[in-house]
């Protein structure tokens, strides 16, 4: 058992060090807020399409396009919304907090945490089943967090320019321009396959150490209550629901392992982002986003874990 520990708690291991290097950079003052968001920005619009790229490339479409798997993560995380969405709407009365508290319960950073932990896992290369959902499952929470805050402050959801953000989201296109090269056949170059190779590689390090340093730790005056409520929830409550019906259906190994991640990861850090921006509370956003991330580094851990002691990869 101690052995399976090891094993997964060395999965982790790498994210909590760039996450903690993060955070001494914040309380270091080498960067602010302004330079996380900039940065942050320039990660995803500049690197994660190499990531998706990378992590398709090479693969056999019909072998490794796991259609039902795909539409399990939505299904799952369309049933987290709709959950969250009636159990706030039950216990808080105020709009101003219901958008981040049910964002935050369903919304994961599984694009963060996903990738890196299961390439600790089972080596790169091997984790198509977590681009597969990330290509699914990312559009839907950025989508979905738009009409959840459009319905909290009255406002309108503008459809044409939600399909646009969809449809040029860097995931998205990534994903895109790898299922175009396989179907077609084309061989890259080596040079430009050991580029892309390069670029993936960094992206996640760089994307979790400014997830640190975007961690804010000061001037916390949310209710406590609120934070633990929101926190129990994504990391423990639904965890067990969404890695339990992957286990009915069979899954097993990677499969089994890309669930796993995107239901236990902690909340988006674009959550606080989005809250902020569209009349929700964004310090309660940002609260949670620290008290999950923190968590998270115990919580994930433990679920691989007992799915490694259980023989499930």
């Amino acid at each position: 058992m101690l052995h399976n520990f090891i094993i997964c708690f060395s999965a982790v291991l790498p994210s909590m060090i760039y996450l903690i290097i993060g955070i001494i950079l914040r309380m270091c003052h080498v960067v602010d807020d302004r330079d996380v968001k900039r940065f942050t920005h320039m990660v995803f619009v500049a690197l994660y399409p190499f990531i998706m790229f990378d992590n398709l490339y090479g693969k056999n479409v019909s072998e490794n396009l796991d259609l039902r798997l795909g539409l399990y993560a939505l299904g799952f995380t369309c049933v987290q919304l709709a959950v969250s969405w009636a159990f706030i709407c039950r216990i808080e009365k105020d709009n101003y907090d219901r958008g981040a508290m049910i964002q935050a319960l369903y919304r994961s950073n599984f694009v963060l945490l996903g990738f890196p932990i299961a390439i600790n896992l089972f080596g790169k290369g091997n984790i198509t089943p977590v681009a597969i959902i990330m290509m699914l499952v990312v559009p839907f929470y950025n989508a979905s967090a738009v009409v959840l805050f459009e319905t909290f402050r009255g406002g309108k959801v503008d459809i044409k320019d939600m399909i646009k953000r969809i449809l040029t989201n860097p995931i998205i296109d990534g994903g895109i321009a790898a299922a175009i090269v396989m179907l077609c056949g084309i061989k890259l170059p080596v040079t430009i396959e050991n580029t892309v190779t390069t670029l993936s590689d960094c992206t996640s390090p760089i994307a979790l150490i400014l997830l640190g340093a975007g961690l804010n730790f000061k001037e916390f005056e949310s209710d406590t209550k609120k934070v633990a409520i929101c926190t129990f929830g994504k990391l423990v409550f639904f965890p067990i629901f969404g890695i339990t019906g992957a286990v009915l259906m069979g899954y097993r190994d990677v499969p089994l392992i890309a669930v796993t991640l995107m239901s236990s990861a902690p909340v988006a850090l674009a959550s606080f982002a989005m809250a902020s921006s569209m009349g929700g509370n964004g310090r309660l956003a940002g609260e949670i986003v620290v008290t999950s991330t923190l968590a998270s580094c115990l919580t994930i851990p433990v679920w691989l874990f007992i799915l490694k002691t259980m023989g499930m990869f």
